[in-house]
């Protein structure tokens, strides 16, 4: 067997490389970058990754950040709805969220990949000139020339523009009310405000996010210069903060608040898309993708770092299990499959850049009044399927919320952090 090529490095193509090699079959990693680079530069996500991804990390030996600082164990959600107290809950996460940059996840799997005896070869490639070396090549990566490789799939993608536009930073001077909890803030017609304990390679921060409706009164962060004048940076940031999320800006030390560092930003528009799963390239064979270069997803539901981890185990489980050929039978239905599960992902992303509909507004008003509806919806995010089973319709609402109340009361809530 020639082996599996998987071009690129994110989470999709080491942890398919990682278990691949678990299981037996060759695997070889074509990257633009080795372990050094992918520390560097500037954030490009801030992923949460939820129990069944840590799980499958434990399965592959990369698991490395069990302690307080790098998790989450709380969401506090606030929707605002014009009224004069906007609707809050608490819901606890069981068992916590793992919220470790990637500039710190990624060379940890590399350098386990390589270490275990994985090839690594660095370059910048063109995909026909790999073909030959493999039985099957894997793309998982995003870039330009991959992306139209693999056109996006109309009837799967109901959005050509951005949905919302981002400002999203490392930073350090916020205070917690609830210690390890995300706060978000949903602001119909505007968008999002979200913070996010995060581990930095500057240690434990923050992530400050404001996803914008584009044309909305929070775009405005979308261009913020905060290299040209750090200062009117900071500064116009809180004031949105202040305007929009007002108990969050309370706990902001505008003498500590700053980003770990110059560059510690990300910024832009995402358009949700899938593209087409399977590629038939000049020679006659075929590659899959897997990662953002089939699916790119809005990062409100935090699970592009979960679907891709799914994804991966999944397509080495159907390679270790099939005697080949890898052709284009086997590409066209192992991206059947795989989408068997990423269409709830992909179902639910692009819901929740909608305003709420009636009984998803319903159950965040149950969430508010029972603790049990609040800790079963925010452990939900553990299993995207469940969720959107949960949200899709009012009967598998209604359904949800009859499960949480048949459930004996909640432990206490935790206590509040004291404000500094």
């Amino acid at each position: 067997m020639n082996g599996v090529g998987v071009i690129g490095c994110g989470i999709s193509g080491l942890q398919l490389a990682l278990r691949l090699q678990q299981l037996g079959v060759p695997a070889t990693v074509y990257s633009e970058h080795d372990v050094d680079r992918l520390k560097a530069g500037r954030p490009r996500n801030f992923p949460a990754r939820f129990a069944p991804t840590q799980q499958r990390e434990r399965e592959l030996g990369v698991f490395d950040w069990d302690f307080p600082d790098a998790q989450v164990h709380h969401w506090a959600v606030t929707l605002h709805t014009g009224a004069p107290r906007p609707l809050e809950f608490l819901g606890a996460l069981r068992p916590p969220s793992s919220v470790v940059d990637f500039r710190i996840y990624l060379p940890h799997l590399l350098s386990a990949f390589v270490d275990r005896g994985g090839e690594l070869v660095i370059g910048d490639f063109a995909i026909e000139d790999l073909a030959a070396r493999h039985d099957l090549l894997v793309v998982a990566n995003g870039n330009r020339s991959m992306r139209e490789l693999f056109p996006a799939d109309p009837g799967r993608s109901p959005h050509s523009t951005p949905q919302r536009v981002l400002c999203s930073g490392i930073y350090f001077g916020i205070d917690e009310e609830v210690p390890h909890s995300v706060d978000i803030h949903f602001l119909p017609g505007a968008g999002e405000i979200l913070k996010m304990p995060f581990l930095s390679p500057a240690g434990r921060a923050d992530v400050l996010s404001i996803e914008a409706v584009p044309g909305g009164p929070l775009e405005a962060a979308r261009h913020l210069d905060a290299d040209a004048d750090p200062a009117a940076f900071h500064r116009d940031l809180l004031d949105l903060i202040a305007a929009h999320a007002p108990r969050l800006r309370e706990r902001i030390d505008t003498t500590g608040f700053s980003l770990i560092a110059p560059g510690e930003l990300a910024q832009g528009g995402i358009t949700p898309v899938v593209r087409r799963g399977w590629a038939r390239l000049d020679d006659g064979t075929c590659a899959l993708a897997v990662g953002d270069a089939w699916i790119t997803n809005d990062p409100l539901t935090a699970q592009g770092a979960n679907l891709g981890s799914h994804t991966a185990f999944a397509l080495a489980d159907l390679i270790a299990g099939d005697e080949g050929p890898f052709d284009e039978e086997f590409c066209r239905t192992a991206s059947a499959r795989l989408w068997e599960h990423a269409r709830h992902v992909v179902e639910w992303s692009n819901a929740f850049l909608a305003e709420p509909r009636p009984h998803v507004a319903e159950l965040f008003l149950r969430a508010a009044t029972d603790p049990r509806v609040a800790d079963a919806f925010i452990s939900n995010f553990h299993d995207p399927v469940s969720m959107w089973r949960a949200l899709a319709t009012p009967e598998g609402t209604a359904a949800f919320v009859a499960t949480c109340e048949r459930q004996a009361p909640p432990p206490a809530a935790p206590p509040k952090a004291p404000r500094g």
